[in-house]
């Protein structure tokens, strides 16, 4: 479908007043304990804890190094200094660049899935990019309009770039300027390659915006693959010249898909066909490489939707351990027995593969920091097959790759500290306490293990070199590199008769591999079609078990030893795939490679009350930036008002500040807004000025009863609140908890007379609350929590105006059932609101439950009882475009049924008000763009008042 300019000019627009508020990415905080120093160099300002001086100028060094060959293929950005903040305390590798306020910020600790690049090189390439790419924006209109908004501006310069651009650029630069890259590991083409040899390769839409259907990888892996099919095809430098285009003439739309068909006459999807063509060559030709595919004989179901059986652990001669997962489930331990499962535990955050000895199985898992997002941990934990039930090993620490010994009375796991200092631990596998510590060579990462005979342990480590194969005896801590450094990926190494088997992408499609240990001789097992991953032996070494990927997810299967391959091969001669060759010789730099130059390091103390406050936004206009994140569908009209406003938010995001003025309604307003979670409480603060105050007064009828009358004295209106949280995160296992405290003061100079002693006293209360949620985590398909609760508790006072209102208090709870289909949900909720009225002038005119559905109007309320009923369900997932409008993913429906009980007062009968509907909702995403946008329409008939309503539901994810 052809759209005309108006139409997306007009769609833009929505868009780019909405995403100015999704620039402001709250990335979390880390202890309020931390002191923290900084380092400037040419082009960063590198923010710290103290105590990491090794680790930040390791950082440092990469960044430098690595910054004046960035430029090469996308241009070089204004030079500015960048702000970098690390954190060490977070276990869950991440980046992110943002650029309001401009920023990077790094998680340092390396990932169980590491492939053959040290984790703090791969994330400098990465990230450094994404530096590159906005700030190479930043020209034609844009570049006026950072004067006019700041660097909120980023959210306009990229809402029309492709998200898949973005990432997948970066993925290019990571695998071009490296010995690896994810750009070189065959997995990330896999689904791709299953994909196209089912039949039923999908639409570019579908893979680029997701499926709730299908599995459809991500963008990153699409993105790679067409932004470097694009420097192969049409130059090295096309994507300069795209984004240069894009900037300048922004106008033409679609802008990005646009300037792409200036330089390579064809659009975004023009160019996926060609991309996947050329890949489709490349694949037939691994195929014939690959040889004939090895007979696998599979011992988990084959499901109708997208389900994966991993880690398989074989148990006896009949049955297989492994981990489900899928678009329908989440993570959970099964057991396999003649094609059919049997479900033994679910399993929370997995940051491991599974060890079974001795009848345990063990495996470690992420925990959530109490209070904040950059301190959480790991736990190892195991399943008892003769119990049934599991158990929590270890406390929180900061183990990574659990590895079982043979009797099952010691686990090896591998522990990167904050410092960056790695070490390999044996712990007890009873009682989980640390019996013996090696550190490791060159403080290589150790990213997975495996026990051997004779007191030997193998492992797999991560250099600055590659990955190597190291032996350690662990009665004399001595290590031996078993091979050189390599760029092929190893991982799920285990032990048996002298070998030690593993897999590895080493020809271009992902085998199975051993290493005889007695020559040091490689062979190769399996010929995978896509992928067999994670090897294990049955006990008496006749079968060979394997996850086999396949287009419908991974299976478990076996073959028989004696029709295993056992082919000879090097280690040291990688594939090499083409995009990735030719992307490497575009750059002319590997950082793995190349001689660093010696960075300046003058570390000094960051002190973090000079730096509270940090101007990165502004605007000829007012819009409150937290509204906009949770604009619904009436907000449009209101959303942006004529004023000014400034936005700070400081380096470690525990500051964010908004001031203001905006003019509504015939009066002017000023506004501050300041949230501050640098302690264990947050705090936030808003004070509104403007409009006009009233006065209510008591007067007497002419009947000689006192009555309330209102009048405005002259007075400015001011408004305010002060709310102070602590928003604990208790999230264990396969269930999200958190408890949140909470005391708000609101205050407004509202005047009301007390009806005893006359004086006027401002309107203002105190509300406390205590709420604790806690719920099952959530599938991919799954529109409500499964199983779960939320429990609120609320106590609303007076202290200053007790001779007209009393107090206010409720109760909530909302519980979450299985509905009839496996991810239907239903959700049931009950509250009692009671006010104590007795002996007082006034009703408090503020409610504390929700309002029937279809009911708007204002009724006095002494007591209050509320039922709510929600069944939600998915229709169908289309996965239909309409053009580059709109790609719709999932209609779904909501029936509900609302009843509330209120009684006015004492002496009064109880009123009720129902009402029942239902939602007809769209999941979609506009013009191309990575923003899932529901909208739809609710019915209502209120039962007990008047007619049938429709109102209009919106929401946007950022």
């Amino acid at each position: 479908m052809k759209l005309s300019r108006y139409t997306y000019i007009l769609l833009l627009t929505v868009f780019t007043t909405i995403n100015l508020s999704a620039q402001f990415v709250d990335y979390g905080t880390d202890p309020a304990r931390f002191k923290w120093k900084y380092v400037r160099t040419p082009h960063y300002q590198v923010i710290y804890p103290q105590g990491n001086d090794s680790l930040a100028h390791r950082y440092t060094t990469f960044l430098e190094n690595v910054y004046p060959h960035l430029g090469k293929t996308i241009g070089t950005p204004k030079k500015a200094l960048f702000p970098v903040v690390l954190h060490p305390g977070n276990m869950q590798s991440n980046g992110m660049v943002a650029w309001a306020p401009r920023r990077m910020e790094l998680v340092t600790t390396p990932s169980s899935d590491l492939y053959a690049q040290s984790w703090d090189r791969q994330l400098v390439i990465h990230e450094s990019r994404h530096v590159f790419q906005t700030g190479r924006l930043f020209q034609g209109i844009f570049k006026p309009l950072y004067y006019v908004a700041g660097e909120q501006i980023g959210g306009v310069v990229d809402l029309g770039v492709p998200k898949w651009f973005f990432e997948g650029d970066a993925v290019v630069t990571e695998t071009a300027m490296s010995n690896s890259g994810r750009g070189r590991l065959p997995e990330f083409n896999m689904a791709y390659r299953a994909q196209m040899a089912s039949g039923n390769f999908f639409s570019f839409d579908k893979w680029a915006m997701g499926s709730y259907k299908d599995y459809t990888g991500n963008y990153y892996a699409l993105g790679y693959d067409m932004t470097a099919f694009a420097r192969h095809q049409y130059g090295a430098d096309v994507w300069n010249k795209v984004t240069d285009r894009y900037a300048k003439r922004i106008y033409a739309v679609p802008p990005f898909s646009n300037a792409l068909k200036h330089y390579t006459g064809v659009r975004t999807g023009g160019l996926f066909h060609q991309t996947f063509e050329f890949l489709k060559q490349e694949w037939d030709q691994l195929n014939a490489l690959n040889g004939e595919q090895t007979p696998v004989q599979y011992w988990s179901p084959r499901n109708s939707s997208y389900t994966s059986y991993r880690y398989p652990q074989p148990l006896n001669e009949g049955e297989v351990i492994a981990v489900k997962s899928g678009l329908k489930d989440i993570h959970s331990l099964v057991l396999l027995r003649d094609g059919q499962e049997s479900h033994l535990c679910y399993i929370g955050s997995l940051n491991s593969r599974i060890n079974l000895a001795q009848n345990r199985i063990c495996w470690s898992e992420y925990v959530a920091g109490l209070r904040w997002t950059h301190q959480n941990s790991s736990v190892v934990k195991y399943y008892d097959l003769e119990t049934g039930k599991v158990y929590t090993l270890t406390t929180r620490q900061r183990y990574l790759a659990p590895a079982a010994a043979p009797d099952g009375k010691r686990l090896a796991v591998s522990r990167f500290s904050p410092e960056g200092y790695n070490e390999v631990l044996l712990l007890h596998a009873t009682t989980g306490k640390e019996l013996q510590a090696w550190p490791t060579p060159e403080n290589m990462f150790i990213k997975e293990m495996a026990f051997g005979e004779d007191n030997r342990l193998f492992a797999l480590g991560v250099s600055d070199k590659g990955i190597h194969i190291l032996q350690l005896t662990l009665h004399t801590g001595e290590w031996q590199p078993l091979t050189a450094p390599l760029s092929s990926n190893i991982t799920s190494p285990f032990w048996a008769d002298d070998r030690l088997y593993f897999e590895s992408g080493l020809n271009g499609t992902n085998n199975i591999y051993y290493l005889d240990l007695k020559d040091l001789q490689v062979y190769r097992l399996t010929a995978s079609r896509f992928g067999s991953f994670t090897p294990a032996l049955s006990a008496d070494g006749s079968r060979l078990f394997i996850s086999d990927y396949q287009a419908n997810g991974y299976r478990v299967g076996s073959v028989e030893a004696d029709q295993l391959i056992y082919e000879p091969v090097d280690l040291h001669t990688p594939y090499r795939f083409t995009l990735a060759e030719e992307m490497a010789a575009q750059e002319q730099f590997n950082l793995d490679e190349a001689t660093l130059e010696p960075v300046a390091f003058e570390p000094k103390p960051y002190r973090k009350g000079a730096n509270l406050f940090r101007i990165h936004s502004w605007a000829p206009f007012y819009y409150d930036a937290m509204d906009a994140v949770n604009i619904q569908a009436d907000d449009f009209s209101t959303i942006v008002k004529p004023g000014a406003m400034l936005l700070s938010q400081n380096a470690l995001n525990t500051a964010i500040t908004q001031a203001g003025w905006y003019y509504r309604k015939g009066y002017h307003h000023g506004k501050v807004a300041f949230t501050y979670m640098g302690w264990y409480p947050v705090i936030d603060l808003t004070v509104d000025y403007g409009d006009e105050a009233f006065n209510i007064g008591w007067v007497e009828d002419e009947d000689g009863h006192m009555t309330t009358a209102g009048y405005y004295p002259g007075r400015n209106l001011v408004e305010a609140e002060a709310k102070v949280y602590i928003p604990f995160n208790l999230t264990r296992n396969h269930y999200v908890r958190g408890f949140q405290p909470a005391v708000s003061w609101y205050y407004t100079n509202n005047r009301y007379q007390q009806v005893k002693s006359g004086n006027y006293r401002d309107f203002q209360y105190l509300l406390s609350e205590l709420r604790y949620y806690h719920y099952r985590r959530m599938a991919t398909q799954d529109l409500l929590p499964r199983w779960g609760y939320q429990i609120r508790l609320q106590y609303l006072n007076m202290p200053l105006n007790t001779e007209n209102y009393g107090s206010l208090y409720a109760a909530r709870l909302t519980t979450y059932w299985p509905g009839i289909r496996k991810n239907d949900g239903l959700m049931l909720r009950g509250g009692y609101q009671y006010q104590s009225v007795d002996n007082k002038a006034l009703y408090i005119p503020k409610r504390l439950l929700e309002e029937t559905r279809g009911y708007a109007y204002t009724y006095r309320t002494r007591q209050q009882i509320a039922f709510k009923a929600d069944y939600s369900f998915t229709l169908f997932n289309p996965d239909f475009s309409i053009g580059s409008l709109a790609y719709i993913k999932r209609v779904r429906s909501n029936l509900f049924y609302d009843l509330t009980r209120n009684q006015a007062n004492e002496t009064s009968g109880w009123n009720t008000l129902s009402s029942y509907g239902a939602d007809l909702i769209v999941d979609w995403n506009a013009l191309r763009l990575n923003y899932p946008i529901s909208l739809g329409v609710r019915v209502i008939n209120p039962i007990n008042y008047g007619n049938l309503q429709a109102e209009a539901l919106f929401s946007i994810s950022f």
